[in-house]
């Protein structure tokens, strides 16, 4: 993951989103690519006041933190700007802010990360405007496919090396609607695979838990409040449909309610 692409609308929520990949970047001596969108019908002096203030933004953070910045900018809808600037410039990562539990005047921007997330075909890391930058140690992969060879979780195999931390793998079981012999085949199956990431990467620290409960939402958030956990992490379809433990857009709604960066990973 050597090239990030963060977006931008100059808010405080892209800002923080923008210091975040400032610093995994100064980690994995990467570059950043960042962009804003302008869809206005004074396009032409928008953009001259976009690409003055980008490249300010750009000179400061390159003076200040070694970091190398390339700065575009684009007309038209963000979710389209987004697609074209990862396609034209072989990005590996897309870096947003999202709401958290932020303040209605981030809504926007961070409606547009929400929306995008299972769109993407670059892992997207979203980061809530409450959430403040620190070193990642826990990191928690909910799944439900299991592969023997599963190169969709490598990009958490790199931030987990990078940052030394560990990693809790998860599945969820909905006590409402599974049955009693779910439970139990969950349980095997989150046990065994982590049993096979462990000999495939033994100098990460790798768990197993299982979150069971009526309501995915609440347990994913008591169990990341109570264990401290630095990020989640997702796998979700091209198509924007999520694996049966994510049904429906429960991905989106993570991304307004979670208050740790959240990565979502086309799959």
């Amino acid at each position: 993951m050597k090239k990030i692409l963060v977006p931008t609308d100059f808010s405080p929520n892209a800002e923080k989103a923008l210091n975040y990949a400032v610093q995994i970047a100064k980690k994995m001596n990467g570059e950043l690519l960042l962009i804003h969108s302008v869809k206005s019908d004074n396009y032409e002096q928008d953009i001259k006041n976009a690409e003055a203030q980008l490249e300010l933004i750009g000179k400061t953070i390159t003076d200040s933190e070694g970091v190398k910045i390339n700065t575009m900018v684009y007309f038209g809808p963000t979710e389209n700007s987004i697609r074209v600037a990862t396609g034209e410039n072989n990005v590996d990562m897309i870096i947003m802010g999202t709401l958290g539990n932020s303040a209605i005047s981030e809504k926007l921007f961070g409606s547009i990360t929400a929306s995008i997330i299972g769109k993407t075909t670059v892992p997207l890391l979203a980061i809530p405007l409450l959430s403040d930058w620190k070193i990642p140690q826990k990191i928690l992969l909910a799944i439900n496919e299991f592969k023997e060879k599963d190169k969709e979780i490598q990009p958490v195999i790199e931030l987990a090396r990078l940052f030394n931390a560990s990693i809790q793998v998860t599945i969820f079981t909905d006590t409402d609607d599974d049955f009693v012999e779910d439970f139990a085949a969950h349980e095997v199956k989150i046990s065994t695979y982590r049993d096979l990431l462990k000999a495939q990467y033994k100098d990460i620290e790798i768990h197993a838990v299982h979150l069971a409960s009526r309501h995915f939402k609440e347990s994913l958030t008591n169990w990341v409040e109570n264990n401290e956990i630095d990020m989640v992490v997702m796998l979700t379809h091209k198509k924007n449909i999520i694996e049966k433990i994510f049904t429906g857009s429960k991905t989106k709604k993570v991304s307004y309610y979670i208050n740790v960066p959240l990565l979502a990973i086309p799959f």
